[in-house]
């Protein structure tokens, strides 16, 4: 699951002054390091369709080293091997880039610059440590019966009524109120989830109309989540804000700040990257029917689907880190201080590792080295979740129906590119 943030100034390693995104780091000379030669620009976000997406991140990964992003000047890598270096490698690449990323001038503070994601070691490493104290196997063991009820239960109501917004009766629900039982959150404000999570996921692409929605929203979720916080450290529960309260390791535990920064993290990932894997396997099986019916023969093809619709349509489309120094990537100089993209979606296509990479071919070779989940210490944490629901989601749905059919050919995609996935899906669903 992955940080929903916004781009504001770039954040820079101590030493260095903050350049603003719209005027990049000015070109320097470096001992090892050539003078940058200008690069191909790019418009990610004057693209309107799929097609164009995916043909302007071939021609991205065609270019003999990076490029730049406008509007904002971020250094882009659009190859595998280079998105995996981004992802990877913490001490060139900081993922305090997500810090100030979540926090535009217009927004202010936002506990999620405080979280997980945004930390590099060794503070990382204790963070995660003490998370996945209420993280690991166990806690989704404790999860397993109750995803798989929740799921049989949306599926059998959907189908019933067969013309469904997909997204409003199954995709989105599911996860919504698995992680709002997680958390031991009162149902009656699981309504107003869908709102967060949505105005979240809009800091990166905000206009100026949107920001008071979403400022607040930070409001909203500080007040609500920190009372739910003092709450349980008032009277412990079974849930995983208890957990995440008792976790200790080495005798360190969580603040208060560090838990809500973790919900603030948690609870719009934990919703969208589920809601948007299972929206997007739902129209790869109404567009390849093929796949619903040996999913409808063996149970066991559903998660060699999921991979593919990981790597051919990935929920979190960026990775965003900040050069810690000067660094060459590829043949470009990048200076310090530098925000550098990891182009997810442009990787998981890329033909140098993916045979035939705009073809969708469940159980292919390579079929589960996709980066959607990231890559090195940030590997998504809630990817073992992320997969169990999903995979529940179809074992419900698909021995329940004989098709899935799109009502109309245009999908109703999320705003942004940050996260990618159907913000409506209309669908028929045929009985079986």
């Amino acid at each position: 699951m992955k940080s929903w943030s916004g781009v504001g100034p770039c954040s820079q390693p101590r030493g260095h002054r903050p350049y603003s995104l719209a005027e990049p780091p000015p070109i320097r000379a470096r001992r090892g390091i050539a003078t940058e030669t200008p690069l191909q620009t790019y418009d990610l976000f004057a693209t309107t369709t799929e097609a164009e997406r995916h043909a302007l991140y071939a021609r991205m990964r065609a270019e003999s080293g990076l490029c730049r992003i406008a509007p904002f000047g971020a250094y882009a890598a659009a190859r595998y091997e280079d998105v995996r270096i981004v992802q990877k490698d913490a001490q060139r690449f900081s993922s305090e880039a997500l810090a100030t990323t979540a926090e535009p001038p217009w927004l202010g503070p936002n506990p999620v610059a405080q979280s997980l994601v945004t930390r590099d070691p060794p503070r990382h490493t204790q963070l995660r440590a003490l998370i996945n104290r209420a993280f690991g196997a166990t806690g989704m063991a404790r999860l397993e019966a109750q995803v798989r009820h929740e799921a049989e239960t949306l599926a059998e109501a959907a189908v019933h009524r067969r013309e469904v917004d997909l997204v409003d009766a199954f995709s989105f629900v599911l996860p919504r109120n698995i992680i709002g039982r997680m958390l031991g959150l009162e149902p009656s404000t699981f309504t107003e989830f869908k709102r967060w999570s949505v105005n979240m996921g809009l800091i990166t692409s905000a206009v100026p109309a949107q920001h008071p929605g979403i400022r607040d929203t930070v409001k909203e979720m500080e007040d609500y989540l920190g009372g739910v916080i003092t709450a349980r450290r008032r009277q412990p529960g079974e849930d995983m804000v208890s957990d995440l309260l008792r976790a200790e390791v080495e005798g360190q535990r969580l603040t208060d700040a560090e838990v809500l920064s973790f919900l603030f993290l948690l609870l719009p990932a934990g919703m969208e990257t589920t809601a948007q894997l299972i929206g997007n396997a739902a129209i790869l099986l109404a567009r390849f029917p093929e796949h619903l019916e040996q999913a409808r023969a063996d149970r066991a093809h559903i998660p060699r689907f999921l991979e593919e619709v990981l790597r051919y349509e990935p929920p979190a489309q960026f990775a965003f880190r900040v050069a810690t120094s000067d660094v060459e990537l590829s043949g470009t100089p990048i200076p310090a201080g530098s925000l550098v993209m990891g182009l997810v979606g442009s990787a998981n296509r890329d033909e140098r590792i993916f045979e035939q990479p705009d073809a969708f071919l469940p159980g292919r070779d390579k079929g589960s080295q996709h980066l959607s989940f990231g890559h090195g210490i940030h590997f998504c944490l809630g990817a073992q979740l992320a997969r169990m629901e999903a995979r529940f989601a179809l074992e419900a749905l698909v021995p329940r129906i004989r098709a899935l059919k799109l009502r109309s050919p245009d999908i109703d995609w999320l705003p942004g590119l940050t996260i990618h996935g159907p913000r409506t899906l209309p669908v028929e669903l045929i009985p079986a």
